[in-house]
């Protein structure tokens, strides 16, 4: 381990006595809403199994009483509303949705295939303060096309960040994030260089992770060696002096000592149940939206429990330290550090990280 890479793992430590300290006393900051499971694609990596055909939405009622209970015993200037779905902007009360997490005071983000984006619903977007939107681009049109299923799914996506781009009334964060995997990873470059054409200045590559419809398609998963290059590809951009667009990887896994804080800016920290909390469109409770759909980790249903109750008397199942059930993650040193990675990719049946860069594991 070099000096640097010993200096960013004693920080590293210390974020992990952070992590560890929300077990007792959690403090939730971002609370999402899977305001649908409709979608107008058919994602091949698609986390939750959104189709054309679901026509699941949480009703505006159960949200405004989530928030009412939320801002009055959190302060609405303390949490962070993520939107997503399936596709959020295909929820029928979308827009006096959002009107109403404005009203309440809180900031709010949402995540988009960014299709339903013309010049009319940017300027919506903007009246209703959205602070940042992630947008999926996963590469030129076939490749885009490929993974979304769909054959005009890239010039749809294309022409939603364009209209944003163009919002003069706009004056959040519009991030691009490139799901990167076999079919892409060679072609960075030349998606860099659409994003510094269209002046995308905001930039997140993730890998594609072994959950929902990807473990239909594991072909797609990157193996230890193309994750390392993707990484290496990050960490040259961020470090390019001359790089028109910030680029960053995403919040998912531990990276090590040799590339924490090499491509982010954050050190790894899963904080599912700790300070995450989610609400599927069926309105159970439970933490991260990405994280397999299991009974066990659904703590109540906003139909019939308040929210504020289950976060603050249940979750004990995200509250955990899941290094002490797998035999791996006991003999690595890195355990308090990693403490086991993304919830989102823990395999439930085997007690065990699907996706460990320390010892290559991918799948």
């Amino acid at each position: 381990m070099t000096e640097a890479e010993y200096f960013r793992y004693e920080q590293m430590k210390t974020v992990a006595a952070y992590r560890d300290s929300l077990r007792n006393n959690p403090r939730l900051f971002y609370l999402f809403f899977e305001l649908t499971d409709k979608c107008n694609m058919a994602c091949l990596h698609c986390g939750s199994n959104c189709k054309t055909g679901n026509h699941t939405f949480l009703p505006k009622e159960e949200i405004y009483k989530v928030l009412g209970e939320v801002s009055a015993n959190y302060g609405a200037d303390k949490i962070m509303i993520c939107l997503t779905g399936g596709e959020p902007m295909l929820h029928p009360d979308f827009y006096e949705i959002i009107g109403y997490i404005k009203k309440m005071g809180f900031g709010w983000g949402m995540t988009s295939n960014g299709t339903l984006i013309d010049e009319a619903a940017a300027l919506k977007l903007a009246e209703a303060h959205m602070g940042s939107i992630s947008i999926s681009l996963d590469g030129l049109e076939t490749d885009h096309n490929y993974l979304r299923n769909r054959k005009d799914a890239f010039r749809m996506a294309i022409s939603g960040i364009e209209d944003l781009l163009s919002c003069e009334a706009y004056d959040g964060i519009l991030q691009v994030t490139t799901v990167v995997h076999k079919k892409n990873l060679d072609k960075l470059d030349e998606i860099y260089a659409l994003l510094c054409d269209m002046g995308v200045k905001d930039w997140r590559l993730t890998n594609i992770d072994p959950i929902g419809r990807t473990l239909d398609n594991q072909n797609l998963l990157l193996d230890h060696d193309e994750f390392i290059r993707m990484l290496r590809y990050i960490k040259r951009r961020r470090f390019d002096t001359f790089s028109q667009v910030e680029v960053t990887y995403g919040c998912a896994h531990y990276l090590t000592a040799e590339w924490e804080r090499m491509t982010r800016d954050n050190y790894f920290f899963c904080g599912a149940g700790l300070n995450v909390a989610g609400i599927l469109c069926n309105g159970d409770i439970c933490s991260c939206l990405d994280i397999e759909r299991r009974p066990e980790l659904i703590q109540g249903n906003v139909k019939t429990d308040h929210f504020v109750d289950v976060w603050e008397k249940k979750f004990q199942i995200y509250r955990k330290d899941r290094t002490e059930e797998c035999q791996m993650c006991r003999e690595c040193k890195d355990r308090v550090v990693c403490g086991a990675d993304s919830y989102h990719t823990w395999d439930f049946e085997r007690q065990e990280p699907r996706i460990c860069l320390k010892y290559g594991r991918f799948l």
